[in-house]
Order: structure tokens, then sequence, then C-alpha cells
């Protein structure tokens, strides 16, 4: 039998002291502390986040810039023939033309390069022509005039001489639209690569 303040007594007392006060750490203790640990450690991510995100918001205005800085020299050379030569950037011209004469039912009958020159006003653009003679209806002329002016790159017409067609013998029919012979100088300008 137990007896109070008897030694069994008093070990079994410190023993259930120490089971409830281990079970109370176990239990109530333990989760707060672990909790207090996976906060301290989310604290870090987050600022190692946070620094992350002020970084990259710094640059963010530098970056914008560029962008900014990129789109303008897009849009600048935009209306320009490419090529790294007057040579190619004339046959770039001169297959532009091809194209667009044969979308408006036309025959390109001849194409002439003629010698790139350099623009005063603009140091490091060129100026490439091209003499072209075409044989093509009254809408046809009118298509291929109006997709040369207003599509890119931009082609000026330097040069316009249009003559009626003599009508052959037997060779076409009296209901169908007067061919024109038109000779045509076109340019188109070149920029030069940036260095």
């Amino acid at each position: 039998m137990l007896h109070p303040g008897s030694l069994l007594s008093r070990v079994l007392a410190l023993t259930l002291l120490c089971a409830v006060l281990g079970g109370a750490y176990v239990l109530v203790l333990a989760p707060i502390v672990e909790l207090f640990r996976m906060t301290d450690d989310a604290i870090e991510t987050a600022e190692t986040l946070l620094q992350r995100h002020r970084a990259l918001a710094a640059q963010l205005s530098e970056l914008s810039a560029r962008l900014d800085e990129k789109r303008e020299q897009a849009a600048a050379i935009a209306g320009y023939l490419e090529g790294p030569s007057d040579a190619l950037a004339a046959a770039q011209l001169q297959d532009r033309v091809k194209v667009v004469v044969e979308s408006a039912g036309g025959e390109l009958r001849s194409t002439q390069i003629l010698p790139a020159q350099a623009i005063d006003a603009n140091p490091g653009t060129r100026r490439a022509t091209l003499r072209v003679q075409v044989v093509v209806s009254i809408d046809g002329l009118a298509e291929i005039l109006y997709h040369l002016e207003s599509d890119q790159p931009y082609v000026l017409i330097d040069e316009l001489a249009v003559h009626s067609q003599r009508a052959r013998r037997g060779g076409r029919q009296p209901d169908a639209a007067p061919l024109l012979d038109v000779g045509l100088q076109l340019s188109g300008f070149v920029r030069a690569a940036a260095v």
C-alpha cells in the first residue's frame, strides 16, 4: 500500500509529474516550437523573394526603355529594303515588283537595276533604283501603282511612261480590255547595317 510521504509515493508522484510535463510538451509546446521554426523559414524565403522582386523592379524601367528603343528601331527600318549590299536590296525590290505585277495580271517584260546612290540628307541610307517595262491593263496598272506605293518596304515611283499597245491582227479579242506598255523607274531605300 501507498502511504503519503513514502519514497514510493514520491517517486510515483514525480513520475506522474514528468509524464504530464512530457505530454504537455508533446501536445502543446512542440507544435508551437515547430510553428515558430516554419514561420522563420517562411519569413526567410519571403525576404529572399522580396529581394529578387526588388532587383527585378529596379531593372523594369531599364528593360522597358530598351524595349521602347527596339520598337522605335523596328518602326524606323520597317519601310526599308533589306540586304547586306545594294545589289541584294535591288534584287529584293525586283522580286517585289515581279510579285505585284503578276498579281495584277500584268506581264513583266524587262527589269534593269540602276546604280545605287547615297542620300545626302540621311548618311548611311542609299537609294536602290530599278527600271521596268510592263504590259498590263488599265485596272492592273492602278493596282500595281497602289500596291507599290502603299505596301512595305516603301517604293517611290520616280518616272512613269504609259503607251497604248498596238493591237495585233487576230491576236486579241475585240471586247478585251486594251493593254498598255508601261515604263516605270522605281526607288527603294536601303539602310546601312548598324555597327
